[in-house]
């Protein structure tokens, strides 16, 4: 009887310290949704208490790319790829009183940062707290600074190199991909910059793009999931901010809409199979912002909007719908986070819309920040800013600009700058935090440098066929073929650093098919190596000497039975391999990434 009345009094107590703890757990949960509750209602107050002219600043993430202090003529918006010109505009990577003018005067909220701003580190991380400087100078919160660093041929920042996207798909291993997205991010603080425009989530799934390409992970939609989301956790992980780009797809167009304005005619239904499932992926994962695409999707939304330019009925793109941005991306896959537009001076857009019309059309839609809205290159760009300005405050007073967009875009902009570690909310009020940097030691560049040079040489031998490393090359006649001659040098000192001297090179940019001296070394070589950095324009269009080249050339080494002997190295789309078959006996080697350093990995994969 005592015997069982203890079991009793031992089971009523499991009991009671069982619910005890799911108490205390719960108690434990519950502070950090009131604090994060607490939060927004304080950023909420902020915002309502921010004037029109600190909200549309607070939006505009500006670019100081170029400069030119000539006093000349130049239209009314001039698009920045047009201003990449040497003889008037120079890179830019100091501020100066026009620049510090722009950010405390216009209470900008975000920068973006090009290679042109990056050449010297040292001059480079001067400017980046200058800018910052002239925030604060201000009275506004620090800046969110952007960065396009996702690897391969697309990086803003050379302290060490990445592999680019294809090629981290194509090394077969997930952790490869968080490693890269860790390396950038802490790569990316060491200068100061807290969010990084990656990872592309776009599918390579048109061989004739002429944008995405080896910067996408695969042509499979779970692998360009599975790749991108650890790249994202990689740079989280790091303490960046990572964002996945293009929503909703720019994997399937041959336009550039840095040129144009493409259109994607994808079912929602096959949309849902296909693009989607990497953006999916990456919001399940809690990624804090995403990218739009200047693509035109009419059967995800068959609306239509004026161009102001050109006065045409258009299918609004991407960036310009709120069905495909609030209606299918928050809506129907849940998006919490934040939605930055790409570069609103890409001709898809400015060649139909003037820097404010494009504005206040993508804040409606539902883009929280927009990138590079107006272009300040110039003294005289202060009035086109001003008007700029104006016109948008304007269009709020109007009613043209949606107050609830507007003060939602920067509820979540200041959301974002929390979650960058450059503000806190503590006593009902935001305050600045010192500007986030966190320096990278030589040893650990010179660690993320070998990590990384791995996963490219590993890509690369993955690909290789009718071939095995190392090459035997010493004392032998090496014939190269290469597609530009500022890679001559690059690969001259690789194989010196070898000892293999006996290397002749010969460029063939521009022409379709060998020369007659071309055709007498290829019988004089022991070893041909052809590299070739075909794109999508050439893929669409055979007849582009980037494509023309090699398939005029393979047929020639073939006609000489030099095939066994020919090495074909692909340096961008690894499209061309039919160029050189397998059967006939050439060997074949994909590099994806057509930099300076992707020639050195070329050589490290093939003769180390």
């Amino acid at each position: 009887m005592n015997k069982s009345f203890s079991r009793f009094c031992i089971f009523l107590f499991a009991i009671f310290f069982s619910l005890k703890a799911s108490a205390l757990q719960a108690q434990s949960v519950a502070p950090s949704s009131i604090a994060d509750s607490r939060a927004k209602s304080v950023i909420r107050e902020h915002v309502q208490q921010m004037t029109p002219r600190q909200k549309i600043g607070a939006l505009c993430v500006m670019n100081f790319r170029f400069w030119t202090d000539a006093d000349q003529e130049r239209e009314f918006y001039k698009p920045a790829l047009a201003a990449e010109n040497p003889k008037i505009f120079s890179p830019m990577n100091k501020i100066n009183s026009t620049i510090y003018k722009t950010i405390k005067d216009y209470h900008i909220g975000s920068i973006i940062l090009y290679g042109e701003n990056m050449t010297d580190p040292l001059a480079a991380k001067k400017f980046i707290k200058d800018l910052n400087a002239a925030a604060i100078d201000g009275g506004a919160l620090p800046l969110l600074f952007f960065a396009d660093q996702e690897g391969g041929n697309v990086a803003r920042v050379y302290d060490f190199a990445s592999p680019s996207a294809m090629a981290i798909g194509k090394s077969g291993d997930t952790e490869n991909s968080f490693l890269c997205g860790k390396a950038n991010g802490e790569l990316l603080l060491d200068y100061g910059i807290n969010a990084d425009l990656a990872p592309v989530c776009d599918i390579s799934s048109n061989p004739q793009n002429p944008v995405i390409g080896i910067r996408s992970f695969s042509s499979d939609p779970q692998e360009a999931a599975d790749f991108s989301e650890a790249f994202s956790r990689g740079l989280m992980s790091a303490g960046v901010l990572p964002c996945a780009k293009h929503f909703p797809g720019h994997g399937d167009t041959s336009l550039d809409s840095h040129l144009d304005l493409p259109i994607i005619y994808s079912s929602l239904s096959k949309w849902k199979k296909k693009e989607a499932v990497p953006f999916k992926a990456n919001i399940q994962s809690g990624i804090p912002l995403i990218m739009t695409a200047h693509i035109q999707c009419p059967r995800l939304d068959k609306t239509k909007l004026k161009s102001s330019k050109s006065g045409k009925a258009l299918v609004p793109p991407a960036t310009l719908s709120k069905k495909i941005l609030t209606k299918i991306l928050r809506g129907s896959l849940g998006y919490k986070g934040a939605v930055i537009s790409d570069a609103m001076d890409m001709r898809a857009i400015c060649d139909n819309w003037t820097p404010e019309e494009s504005f206040v059309l993508a804040v409606n839609a539902g883009c929280d920040l927009i990138i590079n809205p107006i272009n300040v290159y110039t003294k005289r760009d202060l009035d086109f800013l001003e008007d700029f300005f104006c016109k948008v405050q304007k269009a709020l007073e109007d009613g043209d600009l949606d107050k609830k967009a507007l003060d939602q875009a920067v509820f979540r902009t200041l959301e974002l700058k929390e979650k960058a570690g450059l503000i806190q909310i503590q006593d009902k009020k935001i305050s600045s935090l010192p500007q986030k940097i966190i320096p990278m030691e030589k040893s650990q560049k010179k660690k993320a440098n070998e990590d990384l040079a791995k996963i490219q040489i590993q890509a690369a031998r993955a690909s290789f066929r009718n071939l095995k490393n190392p090459l035997p090359a010493k004392g032998k006649n090496i014939l190269a073929f290469i597609p530009s001659s500022d890679k001559e040098e690059c690969l001259q000192k690789q194989f010196l650093a070898r000892s293999i001297n006996d290397v002749q090179f010969v460029c063939y940019e521009e022409r379709k098919s060998p020369k007659a001296s071309d055709k007498e070394k290829i019988k004089a070589a022991d070893m041909i190596l052809v590299f070739t950095q075909l794109t999508g324009n050439a893929v669409k269009d055979k007849k582009l000497w980037q494509a023309a080249f090699p398939s005029a050339l393979a047929r020639e080494i073939k006609r000489q039975g030099k095939a066994k002997k020919t090495i074909a190295v692909s340096m961008n789309l690894p499209y061309d391999k039919d160029v050189f078959p397998q059967k006939d006996g050439f060997a074949w080697a994909a590099l994806y990434n057509y930099t300076q350093i992707g020639y050195v990995r070329a050589v490290q994969a093939l003769f180390d």
